[in-house]
C-alpha cells in the first residue's frame, strides 16, 4: 500500500527517507533522546542505501549531498546565527559557512555507502547485513573529521542501559550497536512470515545477542557502581555556578563597567555557593569564560597585550583563602608570545596555580585557518581568536583538608584588597600557615581537564589514560552562550555524558549559561541541571574513585578497527572471488 502513493526508488522516496534520517538524527539526540528516532534514522539510511546502489556512483554521490544538507537544516539549523557570533562574520558568510559545514562534518555518509555498496548487499534479507551495515558505519564514524562531532551511537542516549557498553567499547561500540538492531529488526521482519528458515534463526540469534547487551546495562547501572575499592573512597565537596553572563564580545573587552560587574557577580554566586555549601566545598568551579579575556599570569607580556588583571588574580585569590577551597577557573595568558586558552587550577594548600592548555581550538571561533595563506579572512571574521593549541594532556591535582569549619560571610575589609592581589596572597606564602595545611591534609585528587567542545572528542579523554596514573574527575568547563540555541547546549550536553560512562569516572560540566550538570560513572545526573540562561548555584559532595578502570579505557578503539576492518575485507575477498560485478 505504501509504495503506491511513493515508489520505490522515485525521489519522493529518496527524500522521504533523507527526511527520516534527519528527523530521526534530531530526535535522537539530546535533549528530546528517543531511542526509536535513532532506530529510524538508521533505519532510513539502510533503505536509502539499497535504493542508491541501483543508482550509479556519480548519483549516488549527490544524493548523500543531499542528505548532508538535509541533516543540517533539520537537526544543526543553529549553526549560522552561531557562526555570525562566534566569528563576527555576517549572515550570508555565516549561511555559505553552514553549507560548507554539512558537506565536511557529515562526509562520513560517503565512506559509510561506498563501503556497504561495495560489499554488493542488495536487500535487507541477506545475513551479510547484519555485520556489514554496523561495521561500515562505525569504520566511518572512526576514519571521518568532524567539526561538531555526532556519531551513530550518540543517538542511543535514550536508553541509558544500552549507554552502559560505552564502558566496553566507546561511542564506537555504540554506533555498531545502533547498526545492529536497526539491521537486525530489517532483517527480522523480511523473515518473520517463514519462521523455519535459517535466515529467521540467525534473525532470532541476533536479537538474543542485542538482549545480552541489554541484560549488561542493567547489571552495570545496578551493580558495578556500588564496587567501590575499601579505604580509598574520597568524597569532594564541591560548589558550582552558572553565572549566565554574556559571552564576552571584543567591543566589551575595553568595557570597564562590564568587566566589573561581571566579576563581581561571579564573586557574589561563587561566595553564597559556599556559604550555603552543608560541607564546606574543597573545590570551586567557574566555567569557562566566566571572566573574559584575561588571565592572572603578572608578565610584561600579558601586561602589555592587556590581558593580565589584578583584579581576576585578586578574585581567585581572595576565593581561595576565604573558603579554604582549591578554585578551577578558565582564563586567557600569553607565554613566549603564544596565546593560550587553559584550565588553571588554583591550589589552597600552596598557592600554586597549575594550568591545562586547551589542545583542541574551534576553527573560525579561536583560530583562522589559512589565515597566512589568505589574510583577507580575519576581516570577515572579525570575532575569531588568535589562540594557539596546548602539546599534551595534563592532570591538575587539587588537595582536600580535614577539619574545616563553615565559610563565613565576607569581610567589607578583605573584599577591598582584591584589587591588590599581593596583599591577598600573603595568607599563602607564611610558611607555618603552609605547614599546619600539609598536616591536615585529608586526600589529593587529579581532575582531567577539558575545555569547551573538546569533551566531545575521545581520543583527547583516552590518551590520559596511556600512563599509570588514573584521575579521579572528569571536569568540562564551556561557554555555550556563544551559540545562543538551548538546542545546541543539550546536543553538546548530551554528548558530552558519555565520557563519564566510557572512563567510569564522574563527570562535571560547568557552563556559563547551560546546560550545566554533573554524572556519576553511569551517566546518571547527580543533580538537578542547570538550565539554558539560567543563573543558578550547585553545591554538592561527589564520590571519587568509585570503581576500577574501564575496559574501553585500556584498549580504546583497536577491537572495534580490528572487528569491523576484518568482517568488511572478508566481505569484498568473497564478493571478488565470487566474480560478481559491484
Amino acid at each position: 500500500m505504501f509504495y503506491r502513493f511513493v515508489p520505490l526508488d522515485s525521489i519522493r522516496y529518496r527524500i522521504l527517507l533523507c527526511f527520516g534520517v534527519g528527523f530521526g538524527v534530531l530526535f535522537g539526540l539530546s535533549p528530546f533522546s528517543f531511542l526509536s528516532a535513532g532506530i529510524l534514522a538508521s533505519v532510513s539510511a539502510l533503505s536509502l542505501f539499497f535504493s542508491l546502489n541501483r543508482e550509479s556512483p556519480t548519483r549516488a554521490v549527490l544524493w548523500l549531498f543531499f542528505l548532508s544538507q538535509i541533516l543540517n537544516f533539520t537537526t544543526f539549523f543553529w549553526i549560522p546565527g552561531s557562526v555570525s557570533r562566534i566569528s563576527g562574520t555576517g549572515p550570508a558568510v555565516s549561511f555559505l559557512f553552514f553549507l560548507f559545514y554539512g558537506l565536511i562534518s557529515h562526509i562520513k555518509f560517503v565512506p559509510f555507502y561506498f563501503i556497504f555498496r561495495f560489499s554488493n548487499i542488495q536487500n535487507s534479507s541477506k545475513p551479510w547485513v547484519l555485520l556489514l551495515f554496523p561495521s561500515a558505519g562505525t569504520l566511518a564514524d572512526l576514519i571521518t573529521y568532524q567539526i561538531f562531532p555526532w556519531y551513530w551511537g550518540n543517538l542511543v542516549s535514550g536508553s541509558i542501559v544500552f549507554e552502559q557498553l560505552a564502558s566496553v567499547f566507546g561511542v564506537y561500540g555504540l554506533s555498531f550497536l545502533l547498526l545492529s538492531i536497526s539491521s537486525t529488526l530489517m532483517f527480522f521482519i523480511a523473515h518473520f512470515r517463514d519462521r523455519k528458515k535459517k535466515e529467521f534463526k540467525i534473525a532470532v540469534i541476533s536479537l538474543l545477542v542485542i538482549s545480552v547487551v541489554y541484560i549488561y546495562g542493567l547489571y552495570k547501572i545496578r551493580f558495578v557502581s556500588d564496587s567501590i575499592a575499601e579505604g580509598k573512597t574520597k568524597i569532594l565537596s564541591v560548589a558550582l555556578i552558572q553565572p549566565d553572563t554574556s559571552p564576552g564580545t571584543k567591543d566589551l573587552q575595553t568595557d570597564e563597567i562590564f568587566l566589573a560587574s561581571t566579576m563581581s557577580k561571579i564573586l557574589s554566586l561563587a561566595l553564597q555557593g559556599s556559604m550555603a555549601s552543608e560541607k564546606p566545598p574543597s573545590l570551586i568551579i567557574l566555567p569557562e569564560s566566566s571572566i573574559p579575556f584575561h588571565g592572572t599570569i603578572n608578565s610584561d607580556e600579558n601586561k602589555n597585550e592587556h590581558i593580565y588583571s589584578s583584579t581576576m588574580e585578586g578574585l581567585v585569590l581572595y576565593l581561595s583563602k576565604h573558603t579554604g577551597a582549591d578554585v578551577l577557573f578558565n582564563e586567557l595568558n600569553m607565554e613566549d608570545g603564544l596565546l593560550r586558552n587553559q584550565i588553571s587550577l588554583f591550589k589552597n594548600l600552596d598557592g600554586i596555580t597549575e594550568r591545562y592548555n586547551k589542545r583542541r581550538l574551534l576553527a573560525f571561533g579561536e583560530y583562522l585557518p589559512f589565515e597566512s595563506e589568505f589574510p583577507f579572512l580575519r576581516k570577515i571574521f572579525r570575532e575569531t581568536s588568535r589562540y594557539v593549541p596546548g602539546n599534551s594532556p595534563k592532570l591538575l591535582t587539587g588537595t582536600s583538608l580535614k577539619d574545616r569549619t563553615s565559610v563565613p560571610p565576607p569581610n567589607r575589609r578583605d573584599l577591598a584588597k582584591i584589587g591588590v592581589p599581593d596583599e591577598v596572597r600573603i595568607g599563602f606564602d607564611s610558611p607555618k600557615i603552609q605547614s599546619e595545611k600539609i598536616k591536615n591534609l585529608e586526600y589529593s585528587y587529579s581532575i582531567l581537564p577539558l575545555l569547551c567542545y573538546e569533551a566531545m572528542f575521545t581520543d583527547l579523554v583516552l590518551d590520559y589514560f596511556n600512563s599509570e596514573e588514573r584521575p579521579d574527575l572528569l571536569v568540562n568547563l564551556t561557554n555555550d552562550s556563544w551559540f545562543d540555541s538551548e538546542l545546541e547546549a543539550n546536543q553538546h550536553s548530551g554528548t558530552v555524558r558519555l565520557r563519564a560512562i566510557e572512563t567510569g569516572i564522574p563527570m562535571i560540566r560547568s557552563t556559563v549559561s547551560g546546560i550545566t550538570d554533573v554524572w556519576d560513572s553511569r551517566g546518571i545526573s547527580l543533580i538537578q541541571p542547570i538550565g539554558f540562561h539560567e543563573t543558578a548555584i550547585r553545591t554538592f559532595s561527589i564520590q571519587l574513585n568509585p570503581s576500577s578502570a574501564t575496559f574501553y579505557t585500556k584498549i580504546g578503539n583497536t577491537f572495534l578497527w580490528i572487528a569491523s576492518s576484518l568482517i568488511v575485507l572478508l566481505r569484498l575477498f568473497l564478493v571478488f572471488r565470487s566474480g560478481r560485478k559491484i
